[in-house]
């Protein structure tokens, strides 16, 4: 029984864009890289789909092209920044898709899916659980299961499972779900298909050359994932970012959603240029600030560090307002390259930086140290970030490739499950 076929239609603008994440070049396919495969159904949930014939897709506009399964072709249906993908599968109910023009936060995205289902007449929302984080054409893919309740007359209820997946692609993302018992591993197949084809017409654009997905996992369940990428800019500088997405348990109020972006720029030495930062939670943005560090002055006058200004807005208050940092603010290759000089070789027992994390402390740096733990491992370590104390293992490069810290949820862990180029191999990249 098709239990929320207006589910689709309330989500044409619940998914927004961030408005601080950057946007890089297109995806190239590439095969998918799973994390967490769920284990495979019986009974009706079995239910499962031959290939269908592909059908071609452009969008009026031109703002997109792509190859999807279907038993015909796809009804779209434009919206305000994005378009829906109504696809045919010859069963009860289409697969729907948006693809959206500016990037999303995928956790806040799947979170906003659930609480237009909870505000549908007599449905509850019991579960929302990611499944699977895979590399799909060069951008992180997350699969989702959501399980409601739909109470009916009298005193039946009837259950059912919408099945979601979030393409967090900068150039389009996307974002499918299916509502109907079974199909699976075919809705896999033909949103991973999607995914692989969709693109902005013409020649696309090379795509970073260094990234890095991580599984992130509470209490040994998969909850979300970080991304990297990794890029060469003119004259020797560098623009790194990192997106995490995180779905976490709630109490009264259900599951909550937490999409975090951190976007370096550094100079062809290697120091900081430029930081940018931006928070969601719920779908909302919380806090978005720009660090820059300031020009020495001409003549150079002695000084007792680098000073850094800050300007931004938390909710709808402005921020703005300068520090020094004596060390300086590290980048993830300058820690990198002290866990692997001082600490791997063992000249040190710990080394000590400072980084920038406005949702702890806005208006000053933030001391890390990081500790050898050599009854853990010969690469194991303790960092310590402000307040925050957090288990770690480095690979042979320096990069911590795990980490593990006690939430309020839970303990929740970060492993690297995928990198281009492999860490560790020749590659200086953070």
């Amino acid at each position: 029984m098709r239990r929320l076929a207006l589910l689709l239609c309330l989500t044409s603008a619940c998914a927004g864009p961030s408005v601080t994440t950057v946007r890089p070049e297109p995806p190239r396919p590439q095969p998918p890289t799973p994390v967490n495969a769920p284990p495979a159904p019986s009974g009706p949930a079995a239910r499962e789909l031959a290939p269908l014939p592909l059908q071609r897709v452009t969008s009026t506009e031109g703002i997109f092209t792509a190859e999807v399964e279907a038993v015909a072709a796809p009804r779209l249906t434009r919206h305000e920044g994005s378009t829906r993908l109504e696809i045919p599968l010859g069963t009860e109910a289409p697969l729907s898709c948006f693809v959206y023009e500016r990037p999303i936060d995928a956790a806040g995205a799947v979170l906003a899916v659930a609480k237009a289902a909870q505000g549908h007449r007599g449905v509850t929302v019991r579960s929302l659980a990611p499944t699977e984080v895979s590399v799909v054409a060069g951008a992180p893919v997350m699969f989702v299961d959501m399980d409601y309740e739909v109470a009916t007359s009298g005193e039946r209820v009837s259950a059912g499972r919408l099945k979601l997946m979030v393409s967090a692609s900068p150039e389009l993302p996307l974002l499918c779900a299916h509502d109907e018992p079974g199909y699976a591993r075919t809705f896999q197949r033909i949103t991973t298909g999607l995914v692989t084809t969709l693109q902005v017409p013409g020649q696309p654009r090379t795509p970073a050359p260094t990234t890095e997905l991580r599984a992130l996992k509470l209490d040994g369940k998969l909850a979300g994932f970080e991304w990297r990428t990794g890029r060469s800019l003119d004259g020797g500088a560098q623009r790194t970012e990192a997106f995490s997405s995180l779905l976490l348990p709630g109490a009264e109020k259900g599951p909550r959603a937490e999409d975090r972006t951190i976007t370096t720029v550094t100079d062809d030495a290697g120091q900081l240029l430029e930081q940018r930062h931006a928070y969601a939670e719920n779908g909302g943005l919380t806090l978005q600030v720009t660090l820059r560090r300031e020009r020495p002055p001409k003549p150079p006058r002695p000084t007792t560090g680098t000073t850094y200004r800050y300007e931004g807005r938390q909710g709808s208050r402005p921020l703005k307002g300068h520090f020094t940092s004596t060390p300086g603010i590290a980048t993830e290759e300058m820690i990198r390259t002290g866990v692997r000089d001082g600490l791997l070789t063992g000249d040190a027992a710990e080394v000590t930086f400072h980084v920038y994390r406005p949702a702890d402390n806005l208006a000053a740096p933030t001391e890390v140290v990081l500790r050898r733990m050599p009854a853990a491992g010969p690469r194991a370590l303790m960092v310590t970030t402000g307040t925050i104390t957090e288990e770690a293992r480095a690979d042979t490069s320096g990069a911590l490739e795990w980490t593990e810290r006690l939430l309020p949820e839970g303990r929740l862990t970060s492993e690297r499950v995928h990198a281009v180029p492999e860490q560790g191999e020749n590659d200086s990249r953070p």
